[in-house]
């Protein structure tokens, strides 16, 4: 009989979205930690749905540079389905943004992104918590790249797991300063079964992240699913430095898919939203401090 490795019927099968969805929930249960970096997108809208399960309480925080950052829009809306989450939106002012690029990022005109977007919103989250779970990392496992549907080949997958650690990983663990970051995604049983799954289920030319939008299904709104996807460097880039061609940042978030609607129209229901939604919180009850 085989005496190691213990968890030897790990590996080598055919991995089910149910032991991924287990896996993220146990994880979470773990780490003991209620506040949650949160873009509305789908990543952090699974991490979000799970810690509303886990704990009485959750705090997101988000940043964008405007209250119709695609973002704070989005975020808004996700945060709204759940009971026990107090969303804190933080839009910097343009002297907080400035003050906190370093002089080669002002020279290299790169003070609204990458890791001065980074600093900034961690510098901000640890005026509440001294820690904090975020989604890094399953963008590389789960094939959550335009490149990965552009061409999706092993050597594009491989190519950006590769990058993970020095462009995504070593950064975040210096801009974070000292607030303790937990990355649930790059767990150790999760990556190993999340490098069980053939490719092909997780993108194609038409999906990419077809794991996580089984595992979406059913527990955040349907229209996470099709955003667009963005990421920290643009969190502080303007509305008009977010448009795509043909695509308004309004746009960027379709309430329902059956409601699509015209460059700068929004719809009733997302009109409603934001009337309830502050534009932006200034304390939060208990800090949000990590649970003990």
């Amino acid at each position: 009989m085989i005496v190691h490795p213990k968890d030897w019927r790990r590996v080598g099968r055919d991995i089910q979205v149910d032991e991924i969805e287990e896996n993220i929930h146990n994880s979470l249960s773990r780490i003991k930690c209620n506040s949650l970096a949160f873009s509305g997108g789908i990543d952090s809208s699974i991490l979000l749905y799970y810690m509303s399960k886990v704990h009485p309480k959750v705090y997101a925080f988000t940043m964008g540079r405007s209250e119709d950052h695609p973002d704070v829009e989005s975020a808004r809306l996700v945060a709204k389905e759940f009971p026990n989450v107090e969303h804190i939106v933080y839009i910097p002012s343009e002297e907080e943004i400035l003050e906190n690029a370093t002089d080669e990022e002002k020279a290299l005109g790169k003070e609204y992104e990458g890791d001065a977007a980074v600093r900034l919103f961690y510098k901000f989250v640890s005026n509440y918590t001294d820690s904090i779970v975020s989604g890094d990392g399953i963008d590389e496992f789960m094939a959550g790249y335009y490149a990965h549907q552009e061409t999706p080949t092993e050597e594009t997958y491989y190519e950006y797991i590769g990058k993970l650690q020095k462009e995504q990983l070593i950064p975040l663990d210096g801009n974070s300063g000292n607030v303790e970051v937990y990355l649930p995604y790059i767990g150790g049983e999760l990556v190993c079964l999340m490098s069980q799954i053939p490719l092909s289920k997780k993108v194609d030319k038409s999906n990419r992240k077809k794991i996580l939008q089984a595992v979406a299904k059913g527990k955040v709104p349907d229209w996470v699913l099709e955003r667009r996807k963005r990421g920290f460097l643009s969190a502080l880039w303007s509305s008009e430095e977010l448009e795509h061609p043909g695509v308004s940042v309004v746009d960027d978030i379709s309430v329902a898919p059956e409601k699509k609607r015209k460059s700068g129209e929004k719809s009733a229901k997302y009109r409603d939203s934001m009337k309830q939604v502050p534009i932006r919180a200034k304390t939060i009850r208990n800090k949000g401090k990590k649970e003990k």
